[in-house]
């Protein structure tokens, strides 16, 4: 069985129409595919939606609703919301008043470092200009900030799926900015995966940036994901697809991760709020 609840279209920074992901998840024997948008916030960007983009948004999600059901693939509307304390959450009112079947809580800003807010996945030479402007290069306090503000966000609540654990590591190919293995940073990790399983979330296994060639890994990692299993954190799938070809591409490897990180089963949405596990 094939699902992912992470997919964006160009409703906001994918590659493709809504329409045409739709129709490679179903070639590529897809049971459920989620959308998942980047929801609107409170500054332009060139990423995420603008308010008046969610009526037409959940119109065409509508459509391919009713065109693929009977059809074996399921089409579920979700939202990947940011957490930027202070500016916008997944808990905010606003997102509680649209009907969506999930979202995904996501963190991909820093605005508390003294250098100005930047995304941490961000184009490699902008994130070297702004880590240098904000902390002159050390990257310490910058995963410091990324898993508080993931465990502020947690505990803000408001979403269905935490999305793409420690994206932090995105542009630290190499251990171009610091180590992965180094305790200290592996201790924030690890307090970020024990508040989840605490919490009794469900965090996605992401495979999106294996699939646009900016890691060698999963989001998580495996020891985090070791971690996430010890606390007994759920599992999905969320291909993080931004054009058709990342559809089906690393399922099997998300698998064996998971497997890996000893897993024995993972967890689908079968439809707004209903959660099933599905042995691997």
């Amino acid at each position: 069985m094939r699902f992912s609840f992470h997919t964006h279209s160009d409703f906001c920074d994918g590659h493709a129409k809504a329409a045409e992901m739709a129709a490679a998840a179903a070639r590529e024997g897809y049971s459920i595919l989620g959308f998942s948008s980047h929801a609107p916030l409170p500054f332009k960007t060139d990423w995420t939606m603008a308010r008046e983009d969610l009526g037409p948004y959940m119109e065409e999600l509508g459509r391919l609703k009713s065109f693929y059901a009977g059809s074996g693939l399921t089409i579920l509307a979700g939202l990947e919301i940011d957490f930027i304390a202070g500016l916008v959450s997944p808990a905010d009112a606003f997102f509680r008043t649209l009907d969506f079947d999930f979202t995904i809580g996501s963190v991909h800003y820093i605005s508390s470092l003294p250098g100005g807010s930047f995304t941490v996945d961000e184009p490699a030479e902008d994130f070297e200009k702004d880590l240098v402007k904000a902390t002159g290069g050390d990257a310490r306090p910058l995963w410091k900030e990324y898993y508080r503000s993931l465990i502020a966000m947690m505990d803000s609540g408001g979403f269905d799926i935490l999305g793409h654990f420690d994206l932090v590591k995105k542009n630290n190919s190499g251990g171009r900015w610091f180590d992965e293995e180094d305790k200290a940073y592996l201790d924030a990790a690890f307090q970020a995966a024990d508040r989840a399983g605490e919490l009794g979330l469900v965090a996605e296994l992401n495979t999106g940036g294996i699939a646009r060639g900016k890691t060698l890994s999963t989001y998580p990692s495996l020891p985090i994901l070791r971690r996430m299993r010890e606390a007994k954190v759920r599992l999905t799938i969320g291909d993080d697809a931004h054009s058709p070809k990342h559809l089906g591409a690393y399922q099997e490897l998300a698998v064996d991760v998971a497997r890996a990180a000893g897993y024995e089963n993972l967890w689908y949405l079968d439809g707004k709020g209903i959660w099933k596990e599905l042995g691997i």
